[in-house]
């Protein structure tokens, strides 16, 4: 049983390995994430499965780690199946604040792509305080105090 899982996993590219230790770390986040529903935490489950069989390979070339020494890559695996609902979330929100306000990169890099994804807000103005001589200062007002009735 377990080999035609194996096998059927890796017949479509997946490696089964990159496979259990992504519901591993998704099934982590899943349980602890307390305010979600039951529907939201099995989705999120899938969604930081797939993330952490998809990103896996690309994280540890990216990083420059031994892709031959399993212990690393799993952690690695289990590590992206923790936060791979999150940062599914965290594209989708780029995209939709992106679909509202298209812009094109500027440049050709990681950096101009940033740039139109996420525009730089206008900086905030600050206003200096108001500098008043404490002798200048109004007094606090107080508000009278109802006393609560008594009933006989």
């Amino acid at each position: 049983m377990l080999e035609s899982v194996t096998a059927f996993l890796l017949s479509i590219g997946i490696n089964p390995t990159h496979f259990v230790a992504g519901v591993a770390g998704a099934g982590v986040r899943s349980l602890l994430n307390k305010g979600a529903s039951k529907w939201e935490k099995i989705s999120g489950g899938f969604v930081g499965t797939f993330c952490a069989v998809y990103l896996t390979p690309l994280f540890v070339q990216w990083m420059n780690l031994d892709a031959t020494n399993l212990s690393t890559t799993n952690a690695v695996a289990f590590g992206i199946g923790i936060i791979g609902m999150s940062l599914a979330e965290g594209a989708v929100r780029m995209a939709q604040n992106w679909s509202e306000k298209p812009r094109l990169p500027t440049e050709a890099s990681l950096k101009g792509l940033a740039d139109a994804v996420n525009p730089q807000e206008p900086p905030a103005i600050i206003v200096p305080p108001i500098d008043c001589p404490e002798d200048e200062k109004p007094e606090p007002h107080r508000a009278p105090v109802r006393k609560p009735r008594r009933r006989s």
